[in-house]
């Protein structure tokens, strides 16, 4: 009987060790689904992610590749919808390098010749000498053909950092692009931060004057008060409580201050319920200063 009965026992735990088992089977197996699920996910997203990066490095070396090129090629005359290029090139290169130069554009003279057209320009304008100085680095550096025949410089009246000066420019064009330079019809200047420092063929024209600058000292302000602020330069105190104040501004509503409350530009710091007063602590530019404020029993 006792056999019999540690046999049902023992079957009964197998039963329930099998079910747990099933349970925890089952349990797991989902969890793993997911996870699987999960990893298929991340692999998709980390080869559309190494596809991206290879298109990116494809594109940073046929740009540097191109960036190479262009700085690398000799002059060459374009064929070019001219003056609106040459104007259009400027300011792109102004623009590009961050150049603070105020200029006028006009176009002189057109002659045409046997294999190109060449035009001559003026550029007169304002800005300070190490723009100036940079744009004419420019023109003559980028592979588009330009000659400057003349450049005068002076000081303007108006700012004592600025030159004023007036370049005469040539530019050219032929009437059809040979292939590969149908490209330099649509330039766009790049950012140069790394122009060598050539020697400075107009510094024996140019003789800085000082420039005197005045410091304007403003008068200091105090902040703006915040709406249900007390001044309590201009209140008046009204009842006093051995633990609370209260106070009026400007004929307004009581208003209750305990000890630590903010008022306008300071705080109270004390009430003296035996004299009827109540002292704050304020700061004005810097400065701190204590009042004391007293109920009037006139009143």
């Amino acid at each position: 009987m006792f056999a019999r009965r540690n046999s049902v026992t023992l079957a009964v735990i197998w039963i329930i060790l099998l079910i747990a088992g099933a349970f925890w089977y089952f349990r797991d197996s989902n969890k793993l689904m997911e996870v699987l699920n999960q990893k298929k996910t991340y692999e998709q997203k980390l080869a559309k992610s190494q596809e991206l990066i290879k298109k990116l490095t494809e594109v940073e070396n046929v740009h540097e590749l191109v960036s190479e090129l262009w700085e690398n090629s000799p002059k060459r005359i374009i064929s070019a919808e001219e003056p609106s290029f040459t104007l259009a090139y400027i300011n792109d290169i102004a623009l590009a390098n961050n150049l603070q130069i105020d200029f006028d554009f006009a176009l002189n003279n057109r002659k045409k010749l046997k294999d190109y057209t060449r035009f001559t320009y003026t550029l007169s304008g304002e800005g300070r000498y190490d723009d100036i100085y940079r744009l004419i680095w420019l023109l003559t550096y980028e592979p588009i053909l330009y000659k400057i025949r003349s450049l005068s410089l002076r000081p303007a009246p108006s700012a004592p950092e600025r030159l004023r000066f007036a370049m005469q420019l040539q530019g050219f064009t032929v009437e059809k692009a040979s292939e590969g330079e149908k490209e330099f019809a649509d330039f766009h200047a790049v950012r140069r931060t790394n122009i060598p420092r050539q020697p400075d063929i107009f510094a024996p024209q140019i003789t800085r004057r000082p420039v005197a600058v005045r410091s304007v000292q403003k008068a200091p302000k105090l902040p703006p008060k915040l709406p249900g602020q007390i001044d309590v330069e201009k209140a008046s105190l009204k009842a006093v409580t051995s633990n609370s104040i209260f106070i009026s501004e400007g004929g307004s509503g009581l208003v209750e201050l305990k000890v630590g409350d903010p008022v306008y530009l300071g705080r109270l710091v004390a009430i003296d319920q035996n004299t009827n007063e109540a002292e704050f602590i304020i700061t004005k530019f810097g400065k701190s200063q204590r009042i004391k404020l007293k109920i009037d029993e006139r009143k």
